[in-house]
């Protein structure tokens, strides 16, 4: 039950609940055959989270979750491996294999000679021998304090470098070889990150899934769309736009998807929540090919969260007006409402521009051709400082 300091509203375990058949839930299959469950529980916390992770994972696998979405950046691999040992022992399901687990490899893990020992302390945490699907993090190896403000910035933070990126990726690929991992995917990564990845690698290699921001004011159709053309399933992360997110990323910017007046009448008029009206919408949209990520403390939303994935609880004309067709008669919702802009990972050549991150304006082949850029970013912005009426300091 909450501590003191944690609402009731915000985590009750119900054991009179009744949980859902996992076989109803949707499954996709990957490139390589294997059947993935669409939703998954998430285990991302922010602070008030982290004391009910182990319990509220248990429940999830009580309630009929089979897919964990786990990463050791999350520093809560332990609590997710005794909630498995836990569910087991309760009778809740009779094996790990009866799971589909994903970890992914952080940042400060991407040197080639730490990508193994990172993957063996996953594995040992978890008390598993393998996992289902291993996602490179993000694309580059830039690191943040745990718990960081905002304004953290790390000054040996780089851009995507793909001769760095590569070394790390075959060592993923090795320890996919080796019978570690049984897929592998990506997280966070762009259009031309994705372009070179695909460029180099076969069909044992390549990516077969990438974890992203989805929801709907920030949709991603096209770069969603060029990724599923080459093979890969999309599964979407904020996807109810994660409400209680760390304030590092809040921004008076953005905005509330459960608010959004549409998402409130469709939830109205159909008798669901708003947050249901946004996970059916991630279940059904692009002929129901990708995944989403969801994560709660409470029995009842733990389990309505996953019933999202099991029918079709909006009609073909809500769906149009929430995701639009590209017409003025059906514009659609979409609003570019980033949530996770990343701004902790910035390099010092992005000058303090998150959108750097993202749009593949700083992405290079080689060290050599970085170092060069770099080179000659430091000259010219010497004389920006030295001669603008108005330069940044």
């Amino acid at each position: 039950m909450p501590s003191p300091n944690v609402s009731s509203e915000k985590v009750k375990f119900d054991p009179t609940i009744q949980g859902i058949d996992p076989a109803a839930v949707h499954q996709v299959t990957l490139a390589s055959g294997v059947k993935m469950p669409i939703a998954a529980f998430g285990t991302f916390h922010s602070d008030w989270a982290q004391d009910y992770m182990k319990d509220a994972t248990v429940e999830a696998i009580r309630l009929g979750w089979r897919h964990l979405d786990t990463a050791r950046a999350y520093e809560n691999e332990e609590l997710v491996g005794e909630a498995i040992r836990e569910a087991i022992a309760k009778g809740y399901i009779a094996s790990r294999d009866e799971l589909f687990i994903t970890a992914k490899l952080w940042n400060g893990h991407m040197s080639k000679q730490d990508v193994e020992p990172a993957l063996d302390s996953t594995l040992s945490a978890l008390g598993v021998d393998k996992v289902d699907m291993y996602l490179n993090h993000w694309p580059w190896p830039n690191v943040h304090t745990p718990g960081c403000a905002g304004n953290h910035r790390n000054p040996d933070a780089v851009p995507y470098i793909h001769e760095c990126f590569m070394e790390t990726w075959g060592e993923i690929v090795r320890l996919k070889k080796a019978g570690k991992i049984v897929d592998i995917g990506t997280s966070n990564h762009t259009q031309v990150n994705l372009e070179l990845l695909f460029r180099d690698t076969d069909s044992f290699s390549r990516p077969l899934v990438n974890q992203m921001e989805m929801h709907p004011l920030f949709q991603q159709t096209e770069l969603r769309r060029y990724m599923e053309n080459h093979g890969m399933v999309c599964s979407g992360y904020m996807s109810v736009a994660s409400p209680s997110r760390p304030g590092r990323d809040r921004f008076k910017e953005h905005r509330a998807d459960m608010t959004e007046p549409l998402i409130q009448a469709i939830a109205a008029h159909n008798g669901i929540s708003p947050a249901k009206v946004c996970l059916n919408w991630a279940h059904l949209r692009e002929n129901k090919s990708g995944g989403y990520v969801a994560m709660a403390t409470r029995s009842d939303r733990i389990l309505e969260n996953l019933s999202a994935a099991t029918a079709d609880f909006l009609t073909p004309e809500q769906m149009l007006a929430i995701s639009g067709d590209g017409s003025a008669t059906h514009p659609g919702i979409d609003a570019n409402n980033r949530l996770i802009w990343g701004q902790v990972f910035l390099w010092p050549e992005a000058l303090g521009d998150w959108r750097v991150l993202w749009d593949d304006s700083q992405v290079f082949e080689t060290k050599a051709a970085y170092a060069k850029f770099k080179k000659s970013f430091q000259d010219h912005y010497q004389v920006w400082l030295e001669t603008a009426v108005k330069a940044p300091h």
